[in-house]
């Protein structure tokens, strides 16, 4: 069946995609909105975008948070409420409510979008899923660690809201699903555990991942916009640590520029490659296939979608063990995780154990894309979308009659680079 005849088949559900910002984009949460949409077009019905909120009330309301917080933190040095409060939820209540009473839809789709749903009266089914909760960020994340009581309460308010409200919660890693269970005290009845995928709008042939060669350079790579946070004097320590020993090892590192002071001749440093240009995303893969190991020795992460955009390209990963990474890292299958006191010498030790017997990375290599293959892709979160939804509807819905993968399945990408809310900008 194409995708025209599909759009307009008659019992396909409408799933009302709920989120301020405009989810058609690309350039929002890092593109998951983008994957999500197009993975509940192909496996479970039409997608309707109630966003984005242009209005000139919610304009006005954001504006002078900001103004508000500017004012705040430089007299206390805390911020004064972020934009999870309530009078933004009321106004993005009215106005999500004017949207579906001009659009039928069967039930509520709502990704990150705790501020969205939280005042939201409606008879709608409403999904919301997220990769972490307000709990886990407040003091984990450190754009979240000079908060305000005020804004403390109000983003608890605003998350337990949102899980009351929703039907059905979808957390991609155990660590956010504990948090909604044991801190807001959710019914573990109606949470689920639905692993994202890899943001990427077209994935390798598994003959392609498979070829990572071992030939006497190890090569690594980092991709990461925020050296800090991401562990970069880590991975740079990895790479000492491995030429001390006698390796020829290399490091890229993609998506920032480290400080003065982290300059190394083996360490190259590409500032910043733009996913939405089909030469930059090809030099990208080109970067997880020319690898041998991917570095993440992050200090807080909600789950890290990198992992599973290198495991698609056959890259095996060493991540922290910390926050949701165990959403996408599957330990001695795609990678390894470590402590998070772990320094640059025990990443490097566990890449030379590895390596040390090339048959055994043979086997991780193939291991992670079957990982991928298995579980980190948007086509299986679909069709896992699909069943969670049809359990809360209790009702049969019309699966497409076509086998092309979601990355086949164009949709409009508008020319906005929208940034996404203060909870979930680390979400890769």
């Amino acid at each position: 069946m194409s995708v025209d005849r599909l759009s307009k088949s008659e019992n396909r559900l409408r799933i009302g995609f709920v989120h301020r910002f405009d989810a058609r984009s690309v350039r929002s949460w890092s593109g998951t909105f983008h994957f999500m949409a197009k993975a509940l077009q192909a496996h479970v019905g039409d997608v309707v975008y109630l966003g984005p909120d242009k209005s000139l009330a919610t304009k006005f309301i954001i504006d002078n948070t900001a103004r508000a917080n500017r004012f705040w933190f430089r007299l206390t040095r805390k911020v004064l409420i972020t934009d999870h409060n309530r009078i933004l939820s009321h106004r993005l209540a009215r106005f999500f409510l004017a949207r579906m009473a001009a659009e039928h839809c069967d039930i509520l789709f709502a990704p990150a979008a705790s501020v969205e749903i939280a005042s939201l009266k409606t008879s709608l089914p409403i999904v919301y899923s997220s990769d972490t909760t307000w709990a886990d960020v407040v003091n984990y994340y450190p754009e979240f660690s000079s908060l305000s009581s005020l804004s403390r309460h109000e983003g608890e308010w605003i998350e337990a809201a949102a899980i009351r409200r929703a039907d059905a919660i979808a957390y991609p890693s155990e660590w956010a699903a504990r948090s909604a269970r044991e801190h807001y005290k959710a019914d573990p009845a109606k949470i689920h555990r639905l692993p994202f995928g890899a943001n990427l709008e077209s994935v390798p042939s598994r003959e392609a991942a498979l070829r990572h060669p071992l030939n006497g350079r190890i090569q690594l790579l980092m991709i990461g916009v925020d050296w800090e946070r991401k562990g970069g004097a880590i991975a740079l320590e990895c790479l000492k640590t491995l030429l001390d020993n006698g390796v020829d090892a290399h490091l890229t590192l993609c998506g920032c520029v480290p400080p003065p002071g982290f300059e190394h001749p083996r360490m190259h440093v590409i500032p910043f490659l733009n996913k939405n240009q089909p030469e930059d995303r090809l030099n990208i893969s080109r970067l997880f296939l020319d690898a041998h190991f991917l570095l993440l020795p992050t200090r807080a992460e909600a789950m890290g979608i990198v992992t599973c955009e290198a495991s698609a390209h056959g890259l095996p990963a060493l991540v922290t063990d910390t926050g949701g990474t165990r959403g996408a890292l599957n330990p001695g299958i795609n990678g390894f995780l470590l402590p998070l006191d772990a320094r640059g010498d025990a990443y490097a030790e566990k890449i030379l154990d590895i390596v040390a017997t090339p048959t055994r990375y043979a086997a991780l290599v193939a291991s992670s894309r079957d990982e991928f293959e298995r579980s980190l892709n948007w086509d299986t979160w679909g069709r896992s979308m699909h069943s969670l939804m049809e359990q809360i509807l209790n009702r049969k819905i019309e699966r497409p009659e076509f086998s092309e993968s979601v990355s086949a399945i164009a949709l409009d990408e508008p020319d906005s680079d929208e940034s996404i809310s203060t909870l979930t900008v680390a979400h890769t």
